[in-house]
């Protein structure tokens, strides 16, 4: 006798359920083919629960490999039945894109229950994401960037300034060598191969994002507060020009010895008081030149320290 699990049956259909109580990653599946579209008939919490087919080089045990979530509702499916014709184990084996032309009635099978997807601003083009295709960036957050880059004032001397301005990104993707992940709350990351516009880019829903250009530079924004923790040594090397501008208070706390050092001349121009409180001994070394020291008061408190000049 034949067993029933040397057939392969396949099927496509609509996911109507991942609400999955086993939280496996399974999703109800209603099968053209197999199952009515008439929900009073058959209703989608009683459509058979298909199981995501994972690939190689996910474990799918003890929490090892990718997450097999992904389909939301409304998603077209293709699998297989792995009992055969009796049609009852689906597998999910992946999901097919399309050109949605309009809402489907929720109330009807083969569509979202909820009547979220397909959105409706995304009706008449094709599911693939726009980045990806390079099509209504304008609706897109790269065009969020750009209409929100960064200018800053940095000091380069006693009484100059300077601007630096956020680099706008580099975005010329061609279809189809950007790789785009984009998740339901628009969580995106892109791997873009397009020649000549090579860019790694992750972005966070709130504007949050980090992304290395084509000739190696990056640039890091963050939206919200930063923190950064080292359990040991950290080091930063910067063979160019560091530019750091702070708009709020800044504090530097070191319960360790401080060490700067510099090749070159120092300015430090101070618009409001300067105070120095030193519990130990001041000393000031100027070993070329005259040294001097001006003060437009009209007075020194009593009880000053002497300065002395060589």
């Amino acid at each position: 006798m034949q067993s029933i699990y040397s057939e392969f049956v396949w099927f496509h259909g609509v996911v109507e359920d991942r609400e999955d109580p086993l939280k496996l990653g399974r999703c109800r599946v209603r099968c053209l083919g197999y199952h009515t579209a008439d929900k009073s008939e058959l209703p989608t919490a009683d459509l058979p629960w298909a199981f995501p087919l994972s690939p190689i080089h996910s474990a799918s045990i003890s929490g090892i490999g990718t997450t097999p979530v992904g389909p939301v509702e409304g998603t077209w499916v293709l699998g297989f039945f792995r009992d055969g014709s009796s049609a009852q184990e689906p597998v999910i084996m992946g999901t097919l894109p399309g050109i949605p032309k309009e809402i489907p009635l929720s109330e009807i099978g083969f569509s979202d229950p909820n009547g979220k997807y397909p959105l409706e601003d995304h009706l008449e083009e094709a599911d693939t994401n726009r980045i990806a295709r390079n099509e209504n960036i304008d609706k897109t957050i790269i065009q969020t960037k750009k209409d929100n880059l960064d200018e800053m004032e940095t000091a380069t001397g006693v009484g100059e300034q300077n601007t630096v301005k956020e680099p706008e990104t580099p975005y010329e993707a061609k279809y189809p060598f950007n790789k785009v992940t984009e998740s339901e709350s628009g969580h995106i990351i892109e791997v873009d191969d397009t020649e000549g516009a090579e860019r790694l880019h992750i972005y966070h829903k709130s504007g949050t994002f980090i992304e290395v250009h084509p000739d190696g530079s990056m640039v890091r924004k963050v939206s919200g507060k930063n923190h950064e923790i080292f359990i040991d040594d950290n080091n930063v090397h910067v063979k160019g020009t560091m530019n750091i501008t702070v708009e709020g208070d800044t504090n530097l706390y070191t319960k360790g010895d401080l060490n700067a050092k510099t090749d070159g001349n120092v300015s430090h121009d101070v618009s409001g008081d300067y105070e120095v409180n030193v519990s130990g001994e001041i000393r000031l070394n100027a070993g070329n030149g005259s040294s001097s020291v001006k003060m437009n008061a009209s007075q020194i408190k009593e009880n000053a320290p002497q300065i002395y000049l060589n």
